[in-house]
């Protein structure tokens, strides 16, 4: 035996073969080894045999046979066993696989959202907001290198400590991203995708409702709503002109901020705008909108603005036209309830001739009452419309231009007018009216019916006045628009015209502009003739001068500069252009002239008239004294007392000539009192009364309705004469000062009333007060004239008093107009003359009135002399210094709390009529003196 040491078994008759390339796995996962058997004889199992254990390959086919290692931790010998042969010994390699034990995202949201930072363990798709900071904190095994790829960009990531990995990113847009591990035997297999969904910072949302005033141009109510995903941090509003008195331009957007509650992510606001603050103007243009920025902390805040809009102001034309429809509707509804006030007239004086005849009330008298309720409550609301309707206009009409100052008086005074159709006792009667139906008082139901036929009667009468009133007004206003517009149109005409000398301009362009300034020349033509059909809508209309002539010259010119400038003849039509607005000014000036005059004549004819009709009042009101008189002890069976019904019957036919003629005035002057009609009512139905109870032999109740009568007419002419004055004060404050001074201290004084001739005409007239004192005093009738008793003369005396009283007022406004009163307190000696021709009046002229008399002329002297002085020249004179004694404080205190109580005690309650105010005044002059 030569190689004792050698095992020597039976030569196989096949051979194992692993076909694997390499016997190689990673870690921790499964192998598949493949063998062929090869020979002359193949074994049908095939074994393998791991340490201990024997496992059967799983066969192919004749030849091929395989086997998987499950999850291989480690390196593996092993051998291939068949029909009792053995292969060599194989081995099997693991090698470690890099792989991410755990791993945690850390989320830093940004500070503006207020949302608390979190972590996510495990996981890597992320929802985000835009600008959220991420950080990755992977743990590995077996890995030297990570990286982390994104769609854009990859990254190689080193080791931190202990085979962990950080990377830090800030998430802007969403995306996807991919790890993947590896080391120096093997790079990963598979990377773990994920996605990163990122929720961008949402531009903010505003909606906007707007509602306008229906009562103003200038008034505008927003609602609105604003909201963001993550919170909002400004909220403004921002106006800008684009167009200022038709011309455009470009200026900056101003804002105004709005509060909104800015720890809410969606909240409402409400804003109000008043466009009056801004300055705004016919024709006028204004863009608006809201704009709402969010709290963006990342990209900064991103704005959002509503739909913008523009707000046109109404031009001069727009308004002119509106204002027309809307004094036309007006004017349609006083007319209607003139009628309806007429209706329910007859309806009250068809029923009060029913119940006459009737004990007591029937279905069908209950069922009158109330049809009549039924119209009165629609004249009430008729007439309530109408001042709503008029107080509507006159606030857009004023908004966008500056009122008139001439006009503004009037509209004032038309207001009133408008404000006192319905008075509070009309609405307490129908009060009244419907309690008497419940009770079914016959006796208190005509009482109320007749009441009720009366207020009816003042509101018709009211209503007339104010319509006439409102048509005098239209006419003026309309008359100094027209005045106005040619005026602008004349500048345009002549702005046009000069634009012929610029180079460049087209002459085609400057006939499309002719085209317009043609067009709007006549719809002032049509402005003109609208005056004259308002004019002939007045009652008492008057004659208007024809301006035909003059437009056919101005649309004349204007239709030859268009014509030459189809032509290209730019320097002729400049002449016909220039002429055309020449004319235009003149037209202007001859409206406004016309208007001047007209109202001059027309004022100076009311004054007139109102003086005779208060010389009449005064007349009737002593003829009803002196029948008041004589029916103080006269006896009934008096053959005398028939003749004092008589005398009472025609003083209330003169009471109706009376009436008459104050309603006529009052259609033309707007300074009469509304309550005029009341007193005239008074009147009247006080001597309705008066005659029956003379018929009835009721002298006492007959006299005091004779007082009614006196009172009545007495209120009527301190009514008229206030509205006399101020109707003398308005023509004085209105009337220009024809003179001019070009060396001050030298020129001559203006004309008109002065002290000295004041002076003189008064003394003439306190000479008359003590003659007409005596014969008082005697029993004797001044003037000796048969039938006209005191009444004349002392009227003479009461008008002359009252026209010394307006001269004065008229001085001291031209000479006491910077408040130094250097002719003295010429206001004062005016108060005394009105108590004088109150005294006169009232016939009333004793010892005061005589002294009172005496103290106006010593006043008038030293204003006499203050004028003369005025005229020399003045020296100043040097004064030796003086000690000035100051007052204690304490002292001032007092005197301020003794004033206010004066004050306090002096106050005058509103309701009260001017007369009265001024005898309250009056009594505490005197106390004062």
């Amino acid at each position: 035996m030569l190689e004792h040491g050698k095992s020597f078994s039976k030569p196989a008759p096949f051979s194992f073969q692993v076909t694997n390339d390499k016997l190689q796995v990673v870690q921790f996962e499964d192998f598949t080894i493949d063998v062929k058997m090869d020979g002359k004889e193949i074994p049908a199992e095939v074994f393998v045999e791991v340490g201990n254990n024997t496992f059967r390959l799983e066969k192919e086919n004749l030849t091929d046979f395989h086997y998987t290692f499950r999850n291989v931790q480690g390196n593996t010998d092993f051998r291939l066993v068949a029909d009792g042969f053995f292969s060599d010994d194989f081995l099997l390699n693991a090698v470690p696989n890099p792989v991410m034990v755990d791993f945690t995202v850390e989320l830093d949201y940004p500070a503006y959202l207020g949302r608390k930072n979190e972590v996510i363990k495990n996981t890597g798709d992320l929802l985000v907001p835009a600008g959220t900071r991420a950080t990755w904190n992977i743990g590995t095994q077996n890995t030297s290198e990570l990286r982390i790829r994104f769609t854009d960009s990859t990254y190689a990531l080193r080791e931190a400590e202990n085979n962990r990995y950080t990377f830090k990113r800030r998430l802007q847009s969403s995306s996807s991203y991919a790890i993947s591990t590896g080391n120096k035997f093997l790079q990963s297999k598979d990377s773990v995708a994920y996605t990163i969904n990122v929720i961008p910072d949402q531009y903010p949302l505003i909606e906007v409702e707007e509602q306008k005033d229906s009562a103003s141009y200038q008034r505008i109510y927003f609602r609105g709503m604003v909201q963001d995903d993550y919170g909002l941090s400004k909220l403004q509003f921002r106006y800008r002109f684009l167009k200022r008195e038709g011309e455009s331009v470009n200026e900056e957007a101003i804002a105004a901020a709005i509060s909104f509650n800015k720890g809410l992510s969606q909240d409402q606001f409400f804003h109000f705008w008043d466009l009056g603050a801004v300055s705004l103007k016919a024709g006028d243009e204004l863009e608006y909108y809201f704009e709402v920025w969010d709290n963006d902390g990342v990209q900064g805040p991103k704005s959002a603005r509503s739909v913008s809009n523009v707000f046109k102001a109404p031009s001069l034309q727009e308004l002119a036209k509106e204002n027309k429809s809307q004094n036309k509707a007006l004017k349609k509804n006083m007319s209607e309830s003139i009628k309806k006030a007429k209706e329910l007239q007859k309806a009250l004086n068809d029923l009060h001739k029913d119940l006459l005849n009737k004990k007591n009330l029937d279905y069908e008298d209950r069922k009158k009452v109330s049809d009549i309720l039924k119209q009165q409550k629609e004249l009430e609301k008729k007439v309530e419309e109408i001042q709503k309707q008029q107080s509507l206009n006159k606030q857009q009409q004023n908004e966008l231009r500056a009122p008139d100052p001439q006009l503004a008086e009037k509209q004032k005074q038309l207001e009133e007018l408008f404000e006192k159709l319905m008075t509070p006792e009309m609405k307490k009667m129908m009060e009244e009216l419907e309690k008497m139906m419940a009770q079914i008082d016959k006796q208190k139901l005509q009482e109320t019916m007749e009441q009720m036929k009366l207020d009816n009667k003042d509101l018709e009468k009211q209503l007339d006045r104010t319509l006439e009133l409102f048509k005098q007004m239209e006419l003026e206003q309309k008359m100094k628009e027209t005045a106005e517009n040619l005026e602008k149109l004349a500048e345009d005409q002549e702005k046009l015209a000069e634009k012929n000398d610029e180079k460049g301009s087209e002459s085609e362009k400057l006939k499309e502009e002719q085209k317009e300034l043609n067009k709007e020349f006549e719809d002032i033509k049509k402005n003109i003739d609208d005056i004259e059909k308002k004019n002939e809508e007045l009652e008492y209309s008057e004659e208007m001068k024809d301006f035909d002539k003059e437009q056919e010259e101005i649309s004349e010119e204007m239709e030859k500069s268009e014509q030459e400038l189809s032509q290209g003849q730019k320097k002729s039509a400049k002449k016909k252009q220039k002429q055309a607005a020449e004319k235009m000014k003149e037209l202007s000036q001859k409206i406004k002239q016309q208007q001047k005059e007209k109202e001059e004549e027309q004022n100076e004819e009311d004054m007139q008239a109102m003086r005779a009709l208060l010389e009449n009042l005064l007349r009737f009101s002593f003829d009803q004294e002196k029948l008041l008189e004589e029916a103080k002890g006269i006896d009934i069976n008096n053959p005398r007392y028939l003749k004092l019904a008589q005398e009472q019957r025609k003083l209330k036919d003169d009471a109706k000539v009376l009436e008459d003629s104050l309603l006529a005035l009052s259609k033309r002057v707007i300074q009469i009192a509304s309550s005029v009609n009341e007193q005239i009512t008074d009147i009247n139905n006080n001597t309705e009364k008066a005659l029956a109870n003379l018929q009835d032999r009721q002298v006492p109740q007959a006299r005091a309705n004779q007082q009614f009568i006196m009172t009545a007419v007495n209120n009527l002419a301190l009514m008229l004469s206030e509205s006399l004055d101020q109707m003398q004060q308005q023509m004085s404050q209105n009337m220009p000062s024809n003179s001019s001074c070009k060396k001050p201290g030298q020129g001559k004084p203006k004309p008109g009333p002065n002290a000295g001739d004041i002076k003189k005409m008064q003394e003439k007239l306190g000479q008359q007060l003590k003659e007409m004192k005596e014969k008082m005093q005697q029993g004797q009738k001044p003037g000796g004239k048969p039938g006209q008793g005191m009444s004349e003369e002392l009227a003479r005396m009461a008008a002359q008093q009252e026209a010394l009283r307006n001269a004065l007022n008229q001085l001291n406004q031209q000479e006491n107009k910077d408040a130094q009163g250097k002719l003295g307190d010429l206001g004062k000696i005016a108060e005394q003359m009105e108590q004088n021709e109150k005294d006169i009046v009232n016939k009333r002229i004793t010892e005061i009135t005589i002294k009172r008399q005496q103290e106006i002329l010593t006043r008038l002297l030293e204003s006499e002399k203050a004028e003369r002085e005025r005229e020399q020249e003045e020296r100043r004179e040097s004064n030796e210094a003086r000690d000035i004694y100051r007052t204690p404080p304490q002292f001032e205190d007092f005197k301020k709390l003794k004033i206010r109580e004066n004050e306090l005690l002096k106050s005058i309650p509103p309701g009260f009529s001017t007369f009265y105010k001024n005898l309250v005044n009056t009594y505490f002059q005197n106390l004062q003196n």
